[in-house]
Protein backbone atom coordinates (compact mmCIF):
# COMPACT_ATOMS: atom_id res chain seq x y z
CA UNK A 1 0.00 0.00 0.00
CA UNK A 2 3.04 2.19 1.08
CA UNK A 3 4.52 1.44 -2.28
CA UNK A 4 1.23 2.35 -4.77
CA UNK A 5 1.03 5.69 -2.62
CA UNK A 6 4.80 6.79 -3.38
CA UNK A 7 4.59 5.94 -7.05
CA UNK A 8 1.23 7.99 -6.85
CA UNK A 9 2.74 10.32 -5.60
CA UNK A 10 5.85 10.83 -7.93
CA UNK A 11 3.46 9.86 -11.34
CA UNK A 12 1.90 13.62 -9.97
CA UNK A 13 4.49 15.38 -9.21
CA UNK A 14 6.29 14.73 -12.34
CA UNK A 15 3.11 15.72 -14.40
CA UNK A 16 3.22 19.21 -12.52
CA UNK A 17 6.88 19.27 -13.70
CA UNK A 18 6.15 18.59 -17.29
CA UNK A 19 3.40 21.16 -17.17
CA UNK A 20 4.93 23.73 -15.92
CA UNK A 21 8.29 23.23 -18.09
CA UNK A 22 5.86 23.07 -20.83
CA UNK A 23 3.24 26.15 -20.39
CA UNK A 24 5.45 29.05 -21.47
CA UNK A 25 6.47 31.43 -19.03
CA UNK A 26 5.13 35.36 -18.99
CA UNK A 27 7.81 37.67 -18.74
CA UNK A 28 7.45 41.36 -17.54
CA UNK A 29 8.51 44.07 -20.51
CA UNK A 30 11.07 44.86 -17.91
CA UNK A 31 12.73 41.86 -18.38
CA UNK A 32 12.26 41.51 -22.07
CA UNK A 33 13.76 43.88 -24.52
CA UNK A 34 11.69 44.90 -27.20
CA UNK A 35 13.03 46.14 -30.41
CA UNK A 36 11.39 49.57 -29.59
CA UNK A 37 13.77 49.88 -26.64
CA UNK A 38 16.80 48.56 -28.09
CA UNK A 39 19.93 50.95 -27.98
CA UNK A 40 20.27 53.17 -31.13
CA UNK A 41 23.94 52.18 -31.98
CA UNK A 42 26.99 54.77 -31.07
CA UNK A 43 28.58 56.63 -33.57
CA UNK A 44 28.58 58.35 -37.11
CA UNK A 45 27.74 56.18 -39.71
CA UNK A 46 25.46 56.38 -42.81
CA UNK A 47 22.94 53.90 -44.05
CA UNK A 48 20.71 53.18 -47.04
CA UNK A 49 17.06 51.89 -46.42
CA UNK A 50 15.75 49.44 -49.32
CA UNK A 51 12.44 48.05 -50.04
CA UNK A 52 12.70 43.83 -50.56
CA UNK A 53 9.62 43.27 -50.15
CA UNK A 54 7.50 45.49 -52.85
CA UNK A 55 4.94 46.67 -51.13
CA UNK A 56 4.47 50.09 -51.04
CA UNK A 57 6.34 52.45 -48.73
CA UNK A 58 8.37 49.91 -46.78
CA UNK A 59 11.25 51.59 -47.39
CA UNK A 60 9.90 55.04 -46.03
CA UNK A 61 8.24 53.74 -42.76
CA UNK A 62 11.80 51.88 -41.86
CA UNK A 63 13.58 54.99 -42.57
CA UNK A 64 11.07 57.04 -39.85
CA UNK A 65 11.99 54.55 -37.13
CA UNK A 66 15.08 54.59 -37.75
CA UNK A 67 15.78 58.47 -38.07
CA UNK A 68 13.45 58.17 -34.49
CA UNK A 69 16.06 56.27 -33.41
CA UNK A 70 19.22 58.58 -34.34
CA UNK A 71 19.88 57.08 -37.12
CA UNK A 72 21.70 58.60 -40.18
CA UNK A 73 19.31 57.41 -42.90
CA UNK A 74 21.56 59.09 -46.63
CA UNK A 75 19.29 56.90 -48.80
CA UNK A 76 15.98 55.39 -48.88
CA UNK A 77 14.69 53.04 -52.01
CA UNK A 78 14.24 49.76 -53.85
CA UNK A 79 16.39 46.85 -53.60
CA UNK A 80 17.70 45.44 -56.41
CA UNK A 81 15.10 42.70 -56.08
CA UNK A 82 11.76 42.52 -54.69
CA UNK A 83 12.42 38.63 -53.91
CA UNK A 84 13.77 39.09 -50.08
CA UNK A 85 11.97 36.79 -47.93
CA UNK A 86 13.77 37.91 -44.70
CA UNK A 87 14.76 41.13 -43.87
CA UNK A 88 18.40 41.67 -43.40
CA UNK A 89 21.52 44.34 -41.99
CA UNK A 90 24.15 44.33 -44.13
CA UNK A 91 27.75 46.00 -43.12
CA UNK A 92 29.68 47.24 -46.07
CA UNK A 93 32.64 48.59 -44.57
CA UNK A 94 33.97 46.08 -42.07
CA UNK A 95 32.58 46.86 -38.77
CA UNK A 96 30.40 44.02 -38.28
CA UNK A 97 29.43 44.80 -34.75
CA UNK A 98 28.16 48.42 -36.12
CA UNK A 99 25.57 46.51 -38.65
CA UNK A 100 24.56 44.00 -35.64
CA UNK A 101 24.27 47.43 -33.44
CA UNK A 102 21.74 48.83 -36.26
CA UNK A 103 19.94 45.26 -36.46
CA UNK A 104 19.56 44.98 -33.00
CA UNK A 105 17.71 49.20 -32.59
CA UNK A 106 15.55 48.02 -35.68
CA UNK A 107 14.46 44.40 -34.43
CA UNK A 108 15.91 42.68 -37.51
CA UNK A 109 17.44 39.30 -36.80
CA UNK A 110 19.80 38.74 -39.34
CA UNK A 111 23.39 40.58 -40.30
CA UNK A 112 25.53 39.81 -43.00
CA UNK A 113 28.91 40.87 -43.93
CA UNK A 114 29.61 42.52 -47.57
CA UNK A 115 32.28 44.48 -48.47
CA UNK A 116 33.37 45.54 -51.88
CA UNK A 117 35.59 48.03 -53.85
CA UNK A 118 33.02 49.78 -55.17
CA UNK A 119 34.57 53.69 -54.10
CA UNK A 120 30.78 55.54 -54.78
CA UNK A 121 29.29 53.79 -52.52
CA UNK A 122 28.46 56.05 -49.54
CA UNK A 123 26.58 53.89 -46.62
CA UNK A 124 28.10 52.01 -44.04
CA UNK A 125 25.00 49.61 -43.51
CA UNK A 126 22.44 49.24 -45.28
CA UNK A 127 18.87 47.83 -44.44
CA UNK A 128 16.99 45.48 -46.60
CA UNK A 129 13.18 45.23 -45.53
CA UNK A 130 12.44 41.28 -46.82
CA UNK A 131 9.07 40.36 -46.92
CA UNK A 132 9.12 38.93 -43.22
CA UNK A 133 8.50 42.73 -41.85
CA UNK A 134 4.98 41.95 -41.06
CA UNK A 135 5.67 38.75 -39.09
CA UNK A 136 8.81 40.37 -37.44
CA UNK A 137 6.79 43.43 -36.43
CA UNK A 138 8.79 45.97 -37.73
CA UNK A 139 7.51 48.72 -38.66
CA UNK A 140 4.62 48.23 -36.04
CA UNK A 141 4.07 51.98 -34.02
Amino acid sequence: MQEKALWLLASVAGIVLLAFALIPQRQSPAQTPSPELAPTPQGSYRIAVLNGSGDPNVAARMTRKARGRGMDVIHEGNAWSFDFLESLVIDRSGDVERARGVARALGIPHTIQQISDDTYRLEDVTVIVGRDYKRLGLLEP
